[in-house]
């Protein structure tokens, strides 16, 4: 009797163990090709991700990791979906053709974070404030210092996905260079000097272990540029009429705010809104960028000819038909008229394309980079003109045209008057 009892006890234990065993197993999908998509969120990343075998995990850090929210895997044959939350990790395995297993790895962790921290001691829960300047380019610029350097202008460019020195500004900031990065910005891809620690104070706010790369595309006007690297786990408030920068450590009471979805590309944000041209109304994401003063609009109906051709139309009036240009709404506000560069669509319909600070600036906004949302109101500055340079190109083409005409029916003229009868 005791040895059955022992028996089945130990068939039990078995059972349990295996099942155990199973458990930890991780699961497994299928895939030709080593090209996979990513839904992280909000963000649909086709062909992201590139099966690295020999990585033990490959590890994708989540975007938003302090925000609940599933993340998918798409191969060619299958996906795998899960629901991530702070510190949690979910692992396995891509199963390709030649029987390579890829054991794959999802973190909702930061890969790099650098919290900043208060150079004297506040109230708890009052926001660190930072006075800005807008400059005649409508871009933020802030007071700072580099490894404890004399006063640096640093523009603050939520478009950029990391922090830079301007290449002349090097000598007025101790620094040591100790690697190289490749970067990649207006002036295309380079291999640039990199120093990997520094500390960065702006307005009594100390960053940290920070890494900063040389870039050669910068103007007189600044020194440096910072990015929302140094708010990834912070909220960020932008107030265009008080102009002052808002730093929370969570989000702030904002009554009648208008809520509007965000994802991170990196480190940069993406917001939902619409853009409207020719009739035709698509449904997207515009990237906000203060680093920039002119939005870069994608629609599949919009090209710089229609954008030469619209000014044109417009500046020769009447004759000219009716002229609708393109038409951003985001945030629960429409904006016509805008000064725009055109980015032919790459074939995805929700690529919207870039918002430059000439139209963010009328609206002031709360980037919520924990949670993945941003607030919007309108500001002082929402009925301010746009400028278009591009108008003044037309009407220089223009003007040129009619001086051109101008001067050969003068010298027709001419030759008909002094040529001789036969």
């Amino acid at each position: 009797m005791v040895l059955r009892v022992w028996a089945l006890a130990l068939v039990l234990l078995s059972a349990f163990v295996s099942a155990a065993a199973a458990q930890d197993q991780p699961r497994v999908i299928r895939a030709h090709s080593k090209v996979v998509s990513i839904i992280d969120g909000h963000h649909e990343k086709k062909g992201y991700w590139y099966v690295m075998a020999e990585r033990t995990p490959d590890v994708y850090y989540v975007e938003l990791p302090r925000a609940p929210h599933p993340v998918t895997f798409v191969t060619d044959l299958e996906s795998i979906s899960f629901a991530v939350s702070y510190g949690s990790r979910h692992r396995f395995v891509i199963l390709l053709d030649d029987g390579t297993q890829a054991l794959t790895e999802v973190r909702a962790e930061y890969r790099q974070l650098f919290p900043y921290r208060r150079a004297s001691a506040r109230a708890a829960g009052e926001p660190a404030l930072i006075p800005f300047t807008l400059g005649d380019n409508d871009k933020i610029y802030v007071k700072g210092t580099i490894n404890g350097s004399a006063p640096l202008d640093f523009q603050v460019d939520l478009g950029a996905g990391g922090t830079m020195i301007k290449k002349a500004s090097t000598s007025r900031a101790t620094m040591t260079f100790d690697e190289s990065i490749t970067l990649r910005n207006s002036d295309g891809e380079h291999r640039v000097p990199s120093s990997s620690r520094n500390t960065i104070e702006i307005a009594g706010l100390l960053w940290n272990d920070v890494p900063i790369a040389v870039a050669d595309n910068m103007t007189r006007r600044e020194d440096a540029i910072v990015g929302n690297t140094l708010f990834q786990d912070a909220v960020l408030e932008i107030d265009f009429d008080r102009m002052v920068l808002a730093v929370h450590a969570s989000l702030p009471h904002r009554s009648g705010w208008h809520r509007v979805d965000m994802f991170l590309d990196g480190v940069i944000p993406s917001i939902r809104g619409t853009l409207e041209f020719d009739g035709q109304t698509q449904a997207g994401w515009f990237l906000l960028d203060t680093g920039a003063y002119t939005s870069i609009l994608r629609h599949q109906r919009l090209s710089s000819r229609s954008k030469f051709g619209g000014e044109f139309r417009r500046l020769v009036g009447p004759l000219g038909g009716d002229v609708r240009g393109p038409v951003v709404s985001f945030g629960g506000q429409t904006f016509s008229g805008i000064n725009y560069a055109v980015n032919r669509s790459d074939g995805d319909p929700s690529d919207l394309g870039v918002l430059g600070n000439d139209v963010l600036k009328r609206m002031n906004m709360v980037v919520d980079n924990r949670l993945g949302a941003v607030y919007l109101q309108p500001s002082g500055r929402m009925h301010e003109g746009f400028r278009n340079p591009e108008r003044l190109v037309v009407r220089a083409v223009l003007g040129a045209a009619i001086i051109g005409a101008a001067f050969v029916a003068y010298r027709r003229r001419r030759a008909r008057a002094f040529s001789i009868p036969t």
